[in-house]
């Protein structure tokens, strides 16, 4: 900023008007902090246990469903090679399941 511009921010900051703070401030301040819980260190297990219970995880018996269907549809969807000219081009996890041993 130009020194123009720090002069007039000056004397606009100098001619506001500014209202004293209220006598019983010190007071309601003190009686607001009262009512508030104070923080205090917790022992580390205390805080994992914290920690794990803000994640909710659903029943053992629905993730396990779920991570079957995944597995059965990826197994559905990937394609394995039946002959030696496609395990060439494309190597699948699933081959070490088939008789040929082209690519050893």
């Amino acid at each position: 900023m130009s020194d123009i511009h720090d002069q007039q921010l000056e004397a606009m900051l100098r001619a506001r008007r500014v209202e004293p703070a209220s006598p019983e401030l010190a007071e309601r301040i003190l009686l607001k902090a009262q009512g508030r819980p104070q923080n205090r260190t917790m022992p580390l297990r205390q805080w994992v246990q914290r920690l794990f219970a803000e994640f909710h995880l659903p029943q053992p018996a629905y993730v396990l469903a779920c991570a079957l269907m995944i597995g059965f549809i990826v197994g559905w969807t990937v394609s394995v090679p039946h002959t030696a000219e496609d395990a060439t081009e494309t190597l699948q996890a699933q081959s070490f399941l088939y008789v040929d041993e082209d690519i050893l």
